[in-house]
């Protein structure tokens, strides 16, 4: 084949693109659609929070499952630990249904009552993994001695790693199964006072957070930041892309659609936050509510939306976010455990991608040139440590390569390019990150292959249903 051919082919093929190297190279699935990206490495802003990743667990579960939240779970502890630093959220409906005693559990103990025992193997698995706790009283019986006595003894577990406590899960729509039709933010902010002031006299030294509202409810959080702000630590809400589980119309490409109203819901977030010192997390999140769907929430795709989200969240300057999980039922849980197997689900890889792409960077500004809105993709950057520059690629097309060419500010000598791949879209198992999975004892080591790159400039394609994580320096 003379010369003029075989670059007339390459170029069809996405290989040759503007004299620009491409690295990380994988076979495309057909032409790929070029999308130049400016990154400017002169301009950091927001730094992530090491915490910033985070998981969220019923209180239920404590008496439901003693061995998964244990210091004796090994498998579950190292999948924590391969993704730093975290916080770990108890809260969710339950905690309104769940009933203090103050006293050891027994064999003979209802499940859905919080026994002493409850929270001391919680102690024990947060000094375990290393990750701070924020608890959620229940606010739903409006007990403030129960809770007052309750928090006395959490505190006193917990020290240390606990972060602060919440009273009431989604107060917002109690007036739906917990209190009467008219029920509203005043009386909400009457109850929590008096929650407030009883744990304060017993544990003065504990920290509060709230509104957790459903979802994002500006009113409210707005309200409790105004009248709280010296009381509070977070303010926080919830998020769920869809739901409920329960509609049948909803498939996987709902979840990968771009969303405009998360983008709204986190500015609002981000203003309260700002105008009242305040962080904002989302407490409790996921793909579907009403405890995920399946073919949605446990596929590759969930995958790529909760990357997506984690940096979107980000973005906005959120404080980190808590995927909500737990029992092999909850279709959406990022590691779940049946019959004392623990298993690593679609949405776990997502934060690996992100605790690898983040790595407590400052995020600095990834501009798109000529941006198409019927290319969905997502591009993130962040100055990390060593000098190193980190940039995620999300390719949520089903059916679209696309050919980055990343444009730097200043000379990159080196390139780490990490995929998080699946053999399909559809996938609910083969997912791997940096060419990788987790051991069945929850280890995970990348496989990564430094490149030399001697440039300013550089090509990496991108298929569809997939991402990548670039580590420059």
């Amino acid at each position: 084949m003379n010369k003029k051919w075989l670059a007339i082919l390459l170029m069809a093929t996405g290989i040759f693109s503007c004299r620009k190297a491409e690295f990380g190279t994988v076979q495309p699935k057909g032409k790929s659609i070029p999308i130049t990206v400016a990154i400017d490495e002169s301009r950091p802003s927001y730094r992530i929070p090491s915490d910033f990743e985070g998981l969220s667990y019923e209180t239920g579960l404590l008496g439901e499952d003693p061995e998964f939240l244990n210091a004796n779970n090994t498998v579950l502890i190292q999948l924590i630990k391969n993704l730093g630093n975290g916080i770990l959220r108890i809260g969710g409906n339950t905690s309104d249904e769940t009933s203090w005693t103050g006293l050891p559990r027994k064999d003979n103990t209802p499940k859905n009552l919080l026994t002493t025992s409850d929270i001391d193997r919680l102690s024990a698995f947060s000094k375990a993994i290393g990750w701070r706790v924020l608890f959620g009283l229940n606010l739903g019986d409006n007990n403030p001695t129960a809770a007052g006595n309750e928090a006395m003894y959490v505190y006193n577990s917990l020290q240390k790693d606990l972060y602060a406590f919440q009273s009431g899960n989604e107060p917002d729509v109690f007036k739906f199964h917990l209190r009467e039709p008219g029920y509203n933010y005043a009386d909400y902010q009457h109850e929590w006072n008096g929650y407030f002031d009883i744990i304060k006299s017993l544990v003065p030294n504990a920290h509060f957070a709230g509104p957790d509202a459903d979802p994002f409810d500006p009113n409210w959080v707005s309200a409790f930041a105004r009248n709280e702000q010296k009381n509070i630590r977070l303010i926080d809400g919830h998020y769920y892309s869809t739901g409920p589980a329960s509609n049948p119309s909803i498939s996987y490409s709902d979840i990968l659609k771009p969303n405009d109203k998360l983008i709204t819901d986190l500015l609002q977030l981000s203003k309260i936050s700002a105008y009242h010192h305040l962080p904002y997390r989302i407490s409790e999140c996921n793909s579907v509510w009403g405890g995920g769907k399946p073919g949605v929430s446990d596929v590759f795709a969930s995958s790529l939306w909760a990357l997506d989200f984690m940096w979107t969240v980000a973005e906005n300057k959120g404080q980190g976010i808590n995927f909500h999980g737990g029992p092999p039922r909850f279709a959406y849980s990022p590691i779940t455990m049946n019959n004392s197997t623990v298993t690593a689900r679609p949405e776990y890889y997502a934060m690996l991608a992100f605790k690898y792409g983040s790595n407590g960077g400052s995020i600095i500004p990834a501009i798109i040139s000529d941006p198409r809105s019927y290319n969905n993709c997502s591009v993130y950057a962040c100055a990390g440590p060593d000098n190193a520059t980190l940039i995620t690629l999300i390719n949520k097309e089903e059916s679209k390569d696309f050919a980055f060419t990343i444009q730097l500010s200043k000379k990159a000598s080196t390139m780490i390019v990490d995929r998080l791949t699946a053999p399909s879209i559809a996938s609910t198992t083969s997912i791997t990150f940096a060419g990788s999975t987790v051991t069945d004892s929850g280890l995970f080591s990348p496989s990564s292959t430094l490149q030399m790159v001697n440039s300013k400039s550089f090509v990496v394609t991108v298929p569809a249903g997939s991402a990548a994580v670039i580590t420059v320096r």
